[in-house]
């Protein structure tokens, strides 16, 4: 099993889940924008994985791909679901708007993961429904206007966007392009740049 990581985008998913402990370790611990910061190496990580697996493919041994694509499911659950999910009821103190926030997101991420995983892309290659690698994204663009709207709607204003959010997850009208070739350097230019702002935020507050 541990062979597997020898593959080159598997070991590219095992650093991802790194970053992903480190980002639940953070924001458990009071440091959420510390937390969404390391979240975010996990969810550019997670569009290199996939890139380097398509060029990569030759390379593949038997049984690599297959464990691939459930390794990295598992991260898109923690990253995209589980771990939004916490800092929805962390944010909010655990009040009852985000205990529906994150059922509702935990219940729509798992049903378009398992969706994703037995139909896949559509024929233009693009996902159905909005994909859960949103999540962390816009947890940090929450947490970046964080200081210009007013301390007691905040939490508020952050459970209804998941809410709206895991809406968007499993409506199949929705058709987003996948993050691909030349997208893939500027998503990651953009979350490196949106990590640094969230590790300034935090340690030069407003």
């Amino acid at each position: 099993m541990i062979g597997h990581l020898r593959d080159y985008a598997n070991a590219i998913t095992a650093l991802a889940y790194l970053f992903a402990v480190i980002g639940l370790f953070l924001a458990l611990n009071g440091k959420i924008e510390l937390g969404v910061a390391a979240m975010l190496w996990t969810w550019f990580l997670d569009h290199w994985d996939g890139h380097v697996a398509r060029k990569t493919r030759h390379l593949r041994g038997r049984g690599v791909p297959e464990f691939g694509k459930s390794f990295d499911g598992f991260a898109d659950f923690f990253h995209g679901v589980v771990f939004p999910a916490a800092v929805i009821i962390l944010i909010s103190q655990g009040t009852a708007l985000s205990l529906v926030a994150s059922v509702l997101l935990v219940l729509a991420g798992a049903i378009r993961l398992s969706y994703f995983e037995n139909v896949g892309l559509t024929s233009d290659a693009r996902f159905a429904g909005l994909p859960v690698s949103y999540d962390t994204p816009l947890l940090a663009i929450l947490l970046l206007v964080r200081p210009f709207v007013a301390s007691d709607v905040f939490p508020a204003v952050v459970a209804c966007a998941f809410i709206l959010l895991a809406i968007m997850h499993v409506t199949t009208a929705i058709r987003v392009p996948a993050i691909r070739g030349a997208a893939i350097p500027i998503a990651t230019v953009g979350a490196i740049a949106a990590s640094i702002a969230l590790v300034m935020q935090y340690t030069i507050p407003t």
